[in-house]
């Protein structure tokens, strides 16, 4: 789904957008300096051993038309915006331990947010419209809510592949900020159905996935020119 040619790009984006240096991604040897995850699913916070219980996040959005889209994440089925009136840029805390469901929405043929054309690309999605890049790791000894035994990462970008052609049509960059040693990685797998249930519900999947792609696919070009 991601377009590989753009990752090199991405990570002089990283460097140059947050003040990130390469050493810091390469201070930990004994843990990866990255991971990528093409596979849909949520994002755990992770806090560190610090004063507070949270996990604070920047964050910066980049698209092709910055006013007919936003980013957020979805609370239950409700979507909550991060990114404020400029559309690219936006700050959130969240408690350390939770799964995080980050979205991206497009505002519709209506051209207004929070109606019911609005439409909506989680990133646990099944379609797969995001792939997740991690970079800045921190060492799991310093994890505390919840404590994990992977490396754990102050960095994530989100390449947005919204009418599933294979090229990467937005981006968000999420970093950590304040919390020295909080973080993010991917959330574990829910516990999966029995294996009848999960062939006969996958089944279904696949034939609500396909006809909804062909139908998102048409939409999407045609919002890109508003």
């Amino acid at each position: 789904m991601c377009n590989k040619k753009y990752l090199p790009s991405l990570f002089f984006t990283i460097v140059v957008g947050f003040g990130f240096s390469i050493a810091d991604a390469q201070a930990t040897s004994v843990y990866p300096s990255e991971l990528f995850v093409n596979d849909p699913g949520a994002v755990l916070m992770v806090d560190g051993t610090d004063r507070n219980a949270s996990v604070s996040l920047q964050v910066r959005l980049d698209t092709p038309n910055r006013f007919a889209f936003d980013f957020g994440f979805m609370n239950n089925d409700t979507y909550v915006p991060i990114t404020g009136k400029s559309r690219a840029n936006g700050r959130y805390t969240f408690t350390g331990g939770s799964i995080v469901d980050f979205a991206l929405r497009n505002k519709g043929n209506d051209g207004l947010f929070g109606t019911a054309d609005d439409l909506i690309y989680r990133l646990s999605d099944g379609a797969g419209y995001a792939s997740q890049h991690y970079f800045a790791p921190v060492d799991p000894a310093r994890s505390r809510h919840p404590a994990v035994t992977g490396s754990y990462f102050q960095i994530l970008s989100l390449s947005w592949d919204l009418n599933l052609d294979g090229l990467t049509d937005a981006r968000t960059l999420l970093q950590v900020r304040g919390g020295k040693y909080d973080g993010m990685m991917p959330a574990p797998l829910a516990v999966s159905l029995p294996d009848a249930a999960w062939l006969f519900g996958s089944g279904l999947v696949v034939v609500g996935f396909t006809a909804r792609r062909r139908k998102r696919r048409t939409i999407f070009h045609s919002l890109l020119k508003k």
